[in-house]
């Protein structure tokens, strides 16, 4: 009779060991595939998601959100917008929705790097190899984790420069071109496609006295999607690996359809920026929004997307 319980009790017991054991494996094997997100802050003071994470709203989620941060908005003027100067406008159409502040001269901080690439594609071959020197190592930020003595092709370094927004990815270029000549391409690019108030003083953005206003921004994505669409589809990328470099894209609105491409920047003296494109609507128009100065960049663009259709 010992015996027997023994053997009834003993399976009783390894039976619950065994389901526990279980159990904490499926707990940590859940954890391993969908970590919390975790946030690390970069060059353009942005939260980059765990590149682990992929989530992907419907449609019908989307417009909640958009709800439920601005359903209740006035038309005109957008009040809770904290942006000192911003700008809806269906460039397919050419209607502006709605504006503030539309030619005030305001610093653009990595915005910049939006003309870098324009200039870089225009001006260097893709497949040119360019050196990753210790002059270009000293400038400040490096996101993209480049070591000195790195070559990389002229296309694979649009990657760096436009996910991690890389100060040193844009200087590489300028100091590979000339570096005086590649900034004056830059300005002249702008004059010549109607950006008559847009200056740039350095290729990357940490100079304030790179100024544009959110209507040359919109004339600059909106050339930029119809003459050189790659540079868009770059900035619509969650993760891009050259060799042992994995760049992730920081950008919190890739997880919605809407969303079609941008870039975001930010320095003391501009606070956040944004030059983004949505595709909203039966028609599938194409939107730029455009923000300068903004103390909450995506609470902003979220009440501003609200507009659209109102």
């Amino acid at each position: 009779m010992r015996g027997f319980f023994y053997i009834v009790f003993g399976g009783l017991f390894i039976l619950i060991v065994s389901v526990g054991s279980f159990s904490l494996g499926v707990s940590i094997w859940q954890n391993i595939r969908h970590p919390d997100i975790v946030t690390v802050n970069n060059v353009d003071n942005t939260n980059q998601v765990d590149p682990y994470q992929d989530p992907r709203y419907s449609a019908d989620q989307e417009e909640n959100l958009i709800d439920s941060a601005a359903n209740a908005l006035p038309n005109g003027v957008v009040k809770q917008v904290t942006a000192n100067a911003y700008s809806v406008k269906d460039l397919t159409t050419g209607q502006v929705i709605v504006e503030k502040n539309p030619i005030q001269l305001l610093p653009i901080a990595s915005l910049t790097k939006l003309v870098t690439a324009v200039i870089a594609r225009r001006l260097i071959p893709d497949n040119v190899h360019i050196n990753i020197t210790k002059q270009v190592m000293q400038t400040y930020g490096n996101t993209a984790d480049f070591r000195a003595g790195e070559t990389f092709s002229a296309g694979d370094l649009l990657y760096p420069l436009l996910l991690v927004s890389s100060n040193d990815a844009a200087e590489a270029y300028a100091e590979y071109y000339g570096r005086a000549r590649f900034i004056q391409a830059m300005n002249d690019f702008a004059q010549s496609i109607g950006a008559y108030r847009t200056s740039f003083s350095d290729p990357s953005g940490l100079d304030p006295k790179n100024v544009s206003t959110v209507n040359d921004l919109e004339i600059i994505m909106d050339w930029i999607r119809k003459n050189d669409p790659s540079i868009i589809a770059v900035t619509e990328l969650k993760t891009k690996t050259v060799r042992n470099h994995t760049w992730v894209n920081p950008t919190h609105f890739l997880s919605w359809s809407y969303y079609i491409g941008g870039k975001n920047g930010y320095l003391p003296e501009a606070n956040r920026t944004t030059a983004s494109l949505f595709q909203l609507g039966p028609n599938k128009d194409v939107y730029a929004i455009a923000l300068l100065g903004s103390g909450n960049r995506d609470n902003d663009m979220i009440n501003l997307l609200k507009k659209i259709g109102n």
